[in-house]
């Protein structure tokens, strides 16, 4: 054998990162990973405010589209008298489909829920009977002290605000009136609900 042959040595310098080196891309990686975590926990907070936003906004949606179609379709509407706890609102309304058939429907508010009820007969608006009608929404609240429904002839707004959790609520403030024409005898017809 020859011993001509030559493997050539690695210098100290080329066998691989020194220490600072090593702590230098250390530190850089931490501060991208700083970066990109930051990112994360940002755009996770925006989803949720995003959520809770949506979930609240269906909720005061959902209200105002019962009230809306009871009272559109009502041929009078009752309105519990001024500061009386719970509020409750009752329309005589009608059905949609054909043949016309006329029942009783009734909202009511009292700490935060919105609570419904339908029949063919009389509701009974005592507290008891009121905390067996369906919740139709949690989380809502009156808009600056005054009442969420407000009686005017044959029209009723609805106003309240409705929590997101963290938030500003969302603001629900809508007018329904009575498309139901007022009988030729300008008495309008609310038996049997009141």
């Amino acid at each position: 054998m020859s011993s001509d042959l030559h493997v050539p040595r690695l210098r100290t310098s080329d066998a691989g990162f020194t220490l600072v080196e090593l702590l230098i891309y250390i530190s850089l990686m931490v501060v991208v990973l700083l970066i990109v975590g930051g990112m994360l926990i940002n755009s996770l907070q925006v989803e949720r405010t995003v959520r809770s936003s949506t979930q609240a906004t269906n909720a005061g949606q959902l209200v105002s589209l019962s009230i809306g179609q009871g009272v559109r379709n009502s041929s009078s509407v009752w309105h519990s008298a001024s500061g009386v706890v719970p509020e409750v609102l009752i329309v005589r309304t009608v059905g949609v489909r054909a043949p016309a058939n006329w029942f009783c429907q009734a909202w009511s508010y009292e700490a935060g829920k919105i609570r419904t009820k339908t029949s063919t007969a009389l509701i009974p608006t005592d507290a008891s009977s009121i905390m067996t009608w369906t919740l139709l929404g949690d989380g809502m609240q009156q808009v600056s002290g005054s009442p969420v429904f407000v009686k005017s002839g044959r029209s009723v707004t609805l106003n309240l605000d409705v929590s997101t959790g963290t938030g500003k609520p969302v603001r629900i403030s809508t007018v329904s009136t009575s498309r139901q024409p007022v009988p030729a005898t300008g008495v309008e017809v609310s038996t049997p609900c009141f």
